[in-house]
């Protein structure tokens, strides 16, 4: 064989495997069945015992587009069954409805009750956090879903949270020092972010944030939101503000000449620890204030 028809031949075979290399890497349409939806879940109902059981209870759900169906769908319908009041929270350039998926695809539209900028941390007894393996990336970016969260943990409402949900935790700086649990793939994040993992329990409580590990734990995570605001219900309403002067409790007591003392019963906390779970509830002596009214001036002992 000459010298051209050598180069011809290599220059055969380098378009063929140009050709074939380009017709691998041709792009198709993906269609939805294609599509993962994961693992079913078929998690039984827990039978309603008290349709008020949760009355007075108002619960706010964070949510962003990819957050696992069934994480918010099961505890809203559990919470509603007993009486509770629940809205949907999404960030400000979510609109009107928020998508769920199931695993990697799109299943329903959710309603939005409203959004962040409109949301205040004292309207509410808990924030609950569900998961999905891409919902935490949009809602640990966004800082005033941020800022909602550790508000909510300022003021001693429950924060309670599901699945990949405690990586949205993470970014709050709510995990460090905390007794916590997550799905498996998170678990070492949760441990480099200083938190003590517990691997076997559906439901962990460590002050007042709550979390269960993964969709399986549903029923158990819903009955442990009601069992903690059930004991803690007073305190929702601690924080209110008077609804004639417009002032908070301690304000209004100032003005008509009460002042406030450090509560004897859980020393300024607010709370005091009970029951199997040893779950906080509100402090009945100060209604979950952590100070108690007094017609006598605090005693001034700088000297």
């Amino acid at each position: 064989m000459n010298k051209f028809a050598t180069i011809f031949v290599v220059l055969i075979v380098l378009i063929s495997q140009s050709v074939f290399a380009a017709e691998a890497l041709k792009l198709t349409q993906v269609e939805f069945n294609e599509v993962d939806a994961g693992m079913p879940y078929n998690i039984e109902k827990v039978p309603v015992e008290s349709p008020e059981s949760m009355a007075g209870a108002r619960i706010a759900i964070v949510a962003a587009h990819g957050f696992e169906e069934v994480e918010a769908t099961y505890p809203i319908d559990y919470f509603l069954a007993r009486g509770a009041e629940v809205e949907v929270i999404s960030p400000d350039w979510i609109k009107g409805r928020v998508m769920a998926v199931k695993f990697l695809r799109p299943s329903v539209w959710v309603p939005v009750t409203k959004n962040i900028s409109d949301a205040k941390v004292t309207d509410y007894c808990a924030v609950v956090i569900p998961g999905g393996a891409w919902y935490p990336i949009i809602m640990r970016t966004d800082s005033q879903i941020i800022e909602f969260i550790k508000g909510a943990h300022k003021a001693n409402k429950l924060i309670a949270s599901i699945c990949h949900g405690p990586q949205v935790l993470i970014s709050a700086g709510l995990v460090k020092g905390r007794m916590i649990t997550g799905v498996g793939d998170i678990r070492q994040d949760l441990t480099n972010a200083g938190g003590e993992v517990i691997h076997d329990q559906p439901v962990v409580v460590d002050g007042n944030i709550l979390t269960s590990r993964d969709p399986n734990d549903l029923a158990e995570f819903s009955k442990g939101i009601e069992t903690y605001l059930k004991k803690n219900l007073a305190f929702c309403k601690s924080q209110e503000k008077d609804t004639v002067t417009g002032l908070s409790v301690s304000e209004s007591m100032k003005q008509s000449g009460s002042w406030s003392a450090i509560c004897d019963h859980c020393k300024g906390t607010g709370r005091l620890f009970g029951g199997p779970g040893m779950y906080p509830y509100s402090c009945p002596g100060c209604n979950g204030t952590g100070h108690v009214q007094s017609s006598q001036p605090p005693v001034n002992t700088d000297h």
